[in-house]
């Protein structure tokens, strides 16, 4: 099984090694992207799935997390994306990748909640991973209240959910204006204050 405490400096390190990028994604770096749609979620949900692999995992993006919802209640679960151990096919990680503008907290409270039920439904995971992209500049107001959840639990579908089990990752992705109002990346920023906060420390 992958160590707890080396899996979110991997992925930290992998999410910072440009080559990845620069690779199979220039138009992250230059030229950008249209702020249409989906198209920031799609072209990032194939990055992390191709970062899980350069790393070593079995990535793929947009999964079910299996918890038996007919049994739990909590209906289901889909990961923007699961990172498997090669041989044992062990889900190890699993991050959900969402938009923050004003307001938004709520928006990133409820994937971080999917986050907890993944963690519970999945005792293998060493990191779950909540990573939110920002235009240059913008910040959610405060994460506490997005996280303790993780910590706390919650409710859903009148059932009472405990907190997350697997280390919480927070990860925001700056995203900035390039020529024409495109889009191109800045930069990943973990924020272990949050992290740690998540799992109950100060």
């Amino acid at each position: 099984m992958t160590n707890v405490p080396q899996l979110p400096p991997r992925v930290m390190g992998a999410l910072h090694d440009s080559e990845v990028m620069k690779r199979h994604f220039p138009m992250l770096l230059r030229g950008g992207i249209p702020d249409v749609g989906v198209t920031v979620h799609s072209h990032f949900l194939t990055y992390l799935a191709t970062v899980g692999q350069h790393l070593g995992f079995a990535a793929v993006a947009e999964c079910p997390v299996a918890l038996a919802p007919e049994k739990t209640g909590l209906g289901d679960v889909r990961a923007d994306s699961v990172w498997f151990e090669q041989e044992s096919l062990r889900p190890v990680a699993t991050f959900e990748f969402e938009r923050f503008e004003r307001g938004d907290e709520p928006k990133l409270r409820q994937k971080v909640e999917n986050l907890a039920v993944a963690s519970l439904a999945t005792p293998s995971l060493d990191v779950a991973a909540l990573v939110y992209w920002v235009l240059s500049g913008s910040t959610p107001h405060s994460m506490e209240s997005v996280v303790a959840p993780y910590r706390d639990g919650f409710r859903r579908r009148g059932h009472q959910v405990p907190g997350g089990k697997a280390p919480l990752m927070v990860i925001k992705c700056v995203m900035r204006q390039a020529e024409g109002g495109r889009l191109v990346f800045a930069e990943f920023l973990r924020d272990e204050r949050n992290e740690r906060l998540a799992l109950g420390g100060l």
